[in-house]
């Protein structure tokens, strides 16, 4: 039997399950959810959310619909995380898709983005996996301020990824913990989510240089404008002096952009993100 066919296997339905049978006994062997497994530490947050059935938000890609789903399995020795259909049904998901898991908790917010690894309908199953993070916990809602200037950036941003030459692109928004930016072109087959980047720079001003290790925490193909690829990055080993000055930089400027917005912003914000760049 193959590895899908085992994890998306159908199974009988229990007594008071919501509208999908349970993952089978196998699988939850395998992904550490008996009682004679310990689930690892970083897992916990993800195996309570399981076992409480607790709903959680769904974002496909950069869209900005919202749907619901549910954990059905860990699965840690192959490293996929089990979820329920979508609600309310769509049709559009498909393998290799990004998708962003988010669940509220007390001011603080568990989130998770990875790539869909494959779909249960497939295999005459309910449910989809997606390949499981490294580790999964809760941290405060994002306070920090993002600038976001859609695609007329005047500011370059280059990345470089393991065995690659640099690759250049227009800055999208920034935050004190990342930034998006924009590539001409298809970049995907160099892609992967979690992925080390050894360069990412920006020059924001003549003080203020952004340059260091970066994790992919996202990407996407674009038509509009122009064919492009959008990349979403974290920031590794920034020193904590330049965050500051980062910070300061972005608080200082009365046009903030909060939470998972869209990228496009009004004229008025990008002239002004120009005077800042060139003060």
């Amino acid at each position: 039997m193959s590895l899908f066919d085992k994890l998306f296997k159908k199974s009988t339905p229990k007594t008071g399950d919501a509208k999908v049978g349970a993952p089978t006994a196998s699988i939850i062997g395998e992904a550490g959810l008996s009682a004679d497994i310990q689930m690892p530490d970083q897992y916990l947050p993800l195996w309570e959310l399981q076992k409480n059935r607790q709903l959680l938000e769904v974002k496909i890609g950069t869209a900005s619909r919202v749907y619901q789903s549910m954990i059905l399995a860990i699965d840690i020795e192959r490293g996929l995380l089990w979820l329920d259909d979508l609600f309310p049904q769509q049709l559009i998901l498909d393998a290799g898709d990004d998708i962003t898991l988010r669940h509220h908790r007390h001011g603080e917010q568990l989130l998770v983005r990875a790539p869909v690894v494959a779909l249960g309908s497939n295999y005459g199953a309910v449910g989809f996996a997606i390949e499981l993070p490294e580790f999964a916990t809760y941290a405060p809602r994002r306070s920090a301020p993002r600038y976001a200037i859609g695609h007329q950036s005047p500011l370059s941003v280059k990345i470089r990824t393991l065995g690659q030459e640099p690759s250049f692109g227009t800055l999208q928004d920034i935050s004190s913990g990342g930034l998006r930016l924009m590539v001409a072109g298809n970049l995907l087959p160099h892609l992967r989510h979690g992925a080390l980047l050894p360069l990412c720079e920006v020059n924001l001003n003549e003080e203020l240089q952004i340059r260091c290790k970066a994790r992919i925490c996202a990407f996407r193909m674009g038509r509009s404008p122009y064919r492009h690829t959008q990349v979403s990055v974290e920031f590794l080993d920034l020193e904590e002096e330049k965050r500051e000055a980062l910070t300061r930089f972005l608080s200082e400027s009365q046009f903030r952009s909060t939470g998972e917005q869209e990228l496009a912003r009004p004229s008025g914000i990008q002239q002004d993100f120009k005077r800042f760049a060139a003060a």
